[in-house]
């Protein structure tokens, strides 16, 4: 299919998924044409079943060129690191990606990027919670994860429950990561090892009047 009936396709009212006129976004550039015709070419190579054919590939290539950007793939480094990805499919894997699938193939996973696995991070924050101050994290967002859950969760909430929210956030923190997002924040600093933060006298004092208003309770020296 050539780059005339793919921009053909794409000045066209009707698309997969838009209900309005293409011509009111923007105008996929020749090189985007270029990237994703090269794409097809080679993913008909490694998964011969199921690939458009010739009469409704321009259709095929427009949307994916409306996924792709809408996933975040937007460079041929990202779209190489797909390929790549393609080329590894575990088994005999035959049949034609969704432009979903490949996009998921362009970012790289979280063992690839440095970031432990969800178990391994959900275990170290298990243990660590208490001295969160003086743990040596292994990422920050392992950090995140666990400062997102909070504390008071993992000391007081259910096993199930402490994973169910940790994975939660962890998998949110660690897609923003692959995307290439750069968080700004500062891991704990390390404190030496026994060492604690005193509270203030004044603090402590104002806080025990609370909790001894809150329960109805009376100091020694009260009347």
């Amino acid at each position: 299919m050539t780059t005339k009936s793919m921009q053909a396709i794409l000045n066209s009212s009707k698309m997969i998924g838009c209900g309005e006129s293409v011509r009111e976004e923007r105008r996929p550039s020749d090189m985007d044409i270029a990237i994703v015709d090269s794409v097809f070419e080679k993913l008909r190579i490694l998964f011969p079943i199921g690939a458009p054919k010739d009469t409704a590939v321009a259709i095929h290539k427009a949307e994916w060129l409306k996924t792709l950007a809408a996933q975040g793939i937007r460079s041929r480094e990202q779209v190489q690191y797909g390929l790549n990805r393609a080329r590894r499919e575990v088994g005999d894997r035959q049949f034609w990606p969704t432009p979903r699938q490949f996009s998921a193939w362009c970012v790289p996973t979280a063992n690839e990027s440095g970031l432990p696995a969800t178990e391994s991070a959900f275990r170290e924050a298990l243990k660590h919670y208490r001295d969160a101050a003086r743990h040596q994290w292994s990422h920050e967002v392992v950090w995140l994860a666990y400062r997102e859950t909070g504390y008071w969760l993992f000391n007081r909430g259910s096993h199930k429950e402490v994973l169910e929210v940790f994975t939660r956030n962890y998998v949110a923190l660690t897609r923003r990561f692959v995307s290439g997002e750069i968080f700004d924040v500062d891991l704990p600093k390390a404190l030496p090892q026994g060492g604690s933060i005193p509270t203030p006298p004044e603090r402590a004092r104002a806080k025990i009047s609370d909790l001894r208003r809150s329960f109805g309770l009376r100091g020694c020296n009260e009347s």
